[in-house]
């Protein structure tokens, strides 16, 4: 009878453990997600004040996240098929038109270079590589100037000084494989925290008044 009781109790200490280590899983994986979302929030800022394009730098090898501004001119150039209205004749013209100018040899404006921020007048300490959370790495990243989404290498989400991001779905994931989305809104700068996967809608899907339309309304925390 004692043994049995030894037995019962050992159970219930062992449940009790791997419930605390999934929760305490799941908490790493929410404060990596606020981490990504105040980034999120101080390049939008940082492009406001300063009148710099800014980028927020992901990192899906070292799971690192940092900022970079540049002086320069920046505009982005958009393949972007979750875009609304865009059609592959749309993308096919494109091709055509940039193949054209290539064979003409026509000039094109020069790429901005953007360099981390380190000056301590911006408070650079804040905008320094950091790890988002230990055990937390990201998964994938939609935004409208590539394609397809990002899941390797480096990405990056881009702020401009008129008070404008670019719309972008950050997806983190946790050792044991659970999904933490963060979706940037273009006119605000608004980053929601959503528990699961969050994705952009098709193109085919999306209306005029749809920009900052995603799959999922289910909202955890907005920064």
């Amino acid at each position: 009878m004692e043994i049995m009781v030894v037995i019962v109790l050992l159970a219930l200490f062992s449940a009790s453990a791997l419930v605390g280590f999934g929760a305490v899983r799941r908490g790493r994986l929410k404060a990596g997600a606020a981490h990504l979302a105040s980034a999120f929030r101080v390049g939008y800022v940082h492009a406001l004040t300063t009148g710099r394009a800014t980028r927020v730098v992901l990192d899906f090898n070292t799971s690192e996240v940092w900022l970079e501004d540049t002086e320069d001119a920046h505009v982005l150039d958009h393949p972007d098929p979750l875009r609304p209205g865009r059609t592959a004749q749309d993308l096919e013209a494109e091709a055509e038109a940039d193949a054209e100018r290539t064979l003409q040899a026509r000039p094109r404006a020069p790429r901005a270079e953007f360099n981390r921020i380190t000056n301590s007048r911006y408070g650079g300490a804040r905008y320094a590589p950091r790890r988002v959370e230990r055990d937390v790495a990201f998964h994938r990243l939609y935004t409208p100037h590539e394609a397809e989404p990002r899941e390797e290498g480096r990405g990056y989400v881009y702020f401009f000084s008129g008070g404008v991001a670019e719309r972008a779905v950050a997806q983190l994931r946790g050792a044991d494989g659970a999904i933490f989305s963060v979706v940037l809104h273009p006119l605000n700068g608004r980053a929601e925290i959503f528990d699961h996967e969050v994705e952009p809608p098709p193109a085919d899907d999306r209306g005029a008044d749809d920009e900052d339309e995603v799959r999922d309304p289910g909202v955890v925390h907005r920064e």
